[in-house]
């Protein structure tokens, strides 16, 4: 058996937590990659579900986002694939924040469009590599370790992503079952157990 205590996480306190938005707001990075990265903090997705969004997935209107795929590599080759567990399809909801992020997201994926034409491979998708191609989660990973460098956070992973939007839910008084479902844990224990 596990022992349940390596299972439990450390997360951002929210002093901390408000300190790294403060940081993606000043400190110089890719626009594209701090997208990512609040995507990732405002949703908890993991990265893989995050890097196979498609913007058919994105409904503005009702503001939420379906969860359907996850991104993997396999043998060297990027592959859309079926999420970890059913329970990982899920609808999740989109604030307003959030949806500013995705329609400047959006924006920039349309002057992408332009600049590559017909050489754009994934206009389909919501994020993409600069040259239009699937996200390589490896590339965005250095990518915010090169802007963490040097700060307190610089021990943070993509992944740490999904636990700050885990325990600031549960801080906010939002019912473990709820947040469990956000997550797409397959069961309320798996949650409980993490946080």
């Amino acid at each position: 058996p596990k022992n349940k205590e390596q299972h439990k996480v450390m997360a951002l306190t929210e002093d901390e937590l408000k300190h790294f938005v403060k940081m993606l707001d000043e400190k110089p990075c890719d626009e594209d990659v701090k997208r990512i990265i609040r995507v990732l903090l405002y949703t908890g997705m993991r990265s893989g579900e995050c890097f196979a969004l498609r913007w058919e997935d994105v409904d503005f209107e009702n503001m939420s986002i379906s969860i359907k795929h996850t991104l993997n590599d396999i043998g060297g080759k990027h592959e859309l694939t079926d999420p970890k567990t059913e329970s990982s399809i899920r609808i999740i909801g989109m604030g307003q924040e959030l949806k500013k992020i995705l329609l400047a997201q959006k924006e920039y994926i349309e002057k992408l469009k332009y600049a590559l034409g017909d050489n754009f491979a994934h206009p389909e998708m919501v994020f993409v590599s600069a040259r239009g191609n699937y996200r390589d989660r490896n590339s965005v990973y250095q990518s915010l370790k090169r802007f963490t460098k040097g700060t307190e956070f610089e021990d943070m992973t993509l992944h740490q992503l999904r636990h700050c939007n885990a325990t600031m839910l549960l801080n906010s008084g939002i019912d473990l079952k709820v947040v469990s479902e956000h997550l797409g844990h397959c069961d309320v224990n798996v949650t409980a157990d993490i946080y």
